[in-house]
């Protein structure tokens, strides 16, 4: 803020002042969609990650984490005997969450710092990566960290300047960036239970997962310096308080407001920070902003960026996910055929699925835009080989008589019936997601228990496609960093990449020793996710094959220039029940002119799609 030459910011002695933390131009360079432990109550798998990563102007990278949390329904408020309960905590009611993002810390001073420094100096002018310019924070007197580090929490910044930050990293990534709503910031704090605190009711452990009266030393620490809550979010107790998006009203659990309210002049803070007492942390607990807050600002009137004392308020962002709306199109529909086959043209893809009734997959695949035909001599998405622990059930699964029909959505079922010496049914369902994008569905139900299960998912191309690449863990090719892998031949004439060590005792079970045809695999990196793809070497369209980690133990491939040109899915690779139902999932894209990186971003959708197709 500007102040007159030679007057000072006097400073609370608990507190420090602000800085402001920003960074300048933004790109994705690494989606790490990782793994979090999950020991939340509500959400058995993993909850999917990305890495945001940005370059400021002097071309430091700052990067922050985003956690993808399926929607739910959660009791949002406190009961009338929870110690240190406030009259607008309640009446306690249920709220239903739509899926979304949150960092897994506060905003650091390196990430704000980034953003002042672009938009306070270039307000009319700022156009970097071809931005409309915007207005950000007047300048602010002082030395901007006060002597905090930058992985310190931003602080001492309005509702206003949060959110205007939160609106530049949109318009820097493309991505739509806010502050969670009132709501999401409690379910996120509760992580799945009705604890007191999330991670209990004991306040003797709150020193292990929050910085607040009894530890903090009256100032605010470094981010994730205490454990995280169940779901992986640090601080969400004490340190700072967070900004949520809502208007603070003392009646809106009574009025049960599920939404933003529009109107109002106070916002909503979360939290606690690190002069609170237990009872101020808790995840019921609310503030918001209080006249005094402003006091000590010297300006007339009073600045809509800068609380000058208050270094205990920052914010943590969140995001929407992207749900999109599936293409309403007939084209994206398969069409009956004669002797058994569904044709299709999407404007983009069209062939044949289950050329004269066999269960080949797609076949006569062609890439309308460049004239490429994409299938080779056993068809794409076809399910192949089938095992349990040192047992092959038949030749291929294309060879077993099946039934298909054509669902009322457009899409395709085709169903193995059990037979005696195969004591199993299996339903695979394909279905058009976008004009380039097929997802295959696969269903099985086993008669008896089943050992490590396995269906050998089987896509050929044509020649034009020479070369597999599976995006691994740690990738020779690049310095044993994250990246895709290219299948040569000195690797191995067929190269398998195993999700991890644990499952390349069922590779290695004697299943792929059995007639006909018995291979020996090369075991590659481990996968870092179920990522593979084959480029045509005519008009670039790249063919992508992807699935859930916890639906693919394996993918496989042989190397470069070997004349099958074929890319494989191993799914499932667990144990069956007798009578239980399982499923696993994969999705087709054909694209062209790709980046890897943008492969990674088609995943991270797909991921996001599973999540909001789970929660509906």
């Amino acid at each position: 803020m500007f102040l007159p030459e030679g007057s000072l910011i006097i400073l609370n002695s608990a507190m420090t002042m602000i800085r402001r933390l920003m960074f300048v131009g933004v790109l994705i360079t690494c989606l790490s969609v990782a793994m979090a432990a999950d020991t939340g109550g509500t959400h058995h798998r993993p909850l999917m990650k990305y890495t945001e990563t940005v370059v400021t102007k002097d071309a430091h990278k700052v990067s922050f984490e985003m956690v993808l949390l399926p929607g739910g329904s959660f009791l949002m408020g406190s009961p009338l005997t929870e110690q240190g309960r406030a009259e607008h905590e309640g009446p306690q009611h249920e709220v239903q969450i739509n899926p979304f993002y949150l960092c897994t810390t506060e905003t650091t001073m390196e990430l704000f710092l980034a953003y002042y420094y672009e938009t306070y100096t270039a307000k009319k002018t700022m156009d970097c990566a071809g931005l409309d310019a915007m207005t950000g924070p007047t300048p602010i007197y002082g030395e901007l960290t006060m002597g905090y580090t930058m992985k310190h929490p931003a602080f001492a910044m309005t509702w206003h300047n949060a959110v205007t930050f939160c609106k530049w990293l949109s318009k820097k990534t493309g991505k739509e960036y806010r502050l969670p709503t009132e709501a999401e910031w409690e379910y996120a704090a509760r992580a799945g239970t009705n604890h007191i605190y999330g991670f209990g009711d004991d306040p003797n452990q709150l020193k292990n997962f929050s910085w607040y009266e009894d530890n903090s030393d009256f100032q605010p620490h470094e981010v994730a310096t205490k454990n995280p809550n169940p779901w992986g979010f640090y601080d969400m107790l004490g340190n700072v308080q967070e900004w949520v998006n809502d208007v603070y009203s003392p009646t809106a659990y009574e009025k049960q407001i599920k939404k933003d309210p529009t109107s109002g002049k106070v916002y909503v803070a979360r939290g606690g920070y690190y002069d609170s007492t237990p009872a101020e942390v808790r995840c019921a607990a609310r503030a918001f902003e209080e006249h005094w807050w402003r006091m000590n600002d010297p300006q007339l009137p009073k600045s809509k960026w800068w609380l000058p004392e208050m270094d205990f308020i920052g914010f943590r962002l969140a995001r929407s996910v992207e749900t999109g709306s599936k293409e309403k199109s007939e084209k994206l529909k398969f069409t009956s055929s004669k002797n058994g086959e569904y044709v299709f043209d999407t404007g983009v893809l069209r062939g044949k699925l289950r050329r004269n009734g066999k269960s080949m997959g797609l076949s006569s695949a062609v890439h309308i835009p460049s004239g490429v035909r994409l299938d080779g001599f056993m068809g794409i998405f076809t399910p192949y080989r089938i095992f349990t622990t040192n047992k092959r059930y038949g030749s291929a699964a294309f060879d077993w008589l099946s039934t298909s029909k054509l669902l009322p959505d457009g899409a395709v079922q085709v169903t193995w019936p059990e037979e005696k010496d195969r004591p199993f049914e299996m339903v695979a369902i394909y279905c058009w997601r976008a004009s380039s994008i097929l997802e295959l569905e696969i269903t099985v139900k086993p008669r008896k228990d089943l050992s490590k299960f396995e269906v050998f998912l089987a896509s050929y191309f044509n020649k034009t496609f020479p070369s597999s690449c599976v995006y691994v863990d740690r990738n020779p090719q690049a310095k044993d960093k994250p990246g895709f892998l290219m299948a040569e031949k000195a690797f191995g004439d067929w190269q398998i990449f195993p999700r991890n060590g644990d499952v390349v005792p069922v590779i290695q079970d004697g299943r792929w020793q059995k007639e006909p045809h018995p291979v020996e695999w090369a075991i590659m990196p481990d996968m870092q996710m179920p990522i593979g793809f084959r480029r045509s070497t005519e008009m670039d369209p790249t063919v992508i094959l992807m699935a859930p980690k916890d639906d693919c133990f394996a993918i496989a491939t042989p190397h470069r220039g070997e004349p099958h040109y074929s890319l494989y899915l191993s799914l499932f690779g667990c144990d069956l029940k007798a009578g239980q139902t399982v499923k696993a999932h994969s999705r087709l894209i054909v694209t062209t002119d790709i980046s890897d990186e943008e492969i990674l971003g088609l995943y991270q959708k797909y991921m996001e799609d599973i999540v909001v197709k789970a929660c509906k």
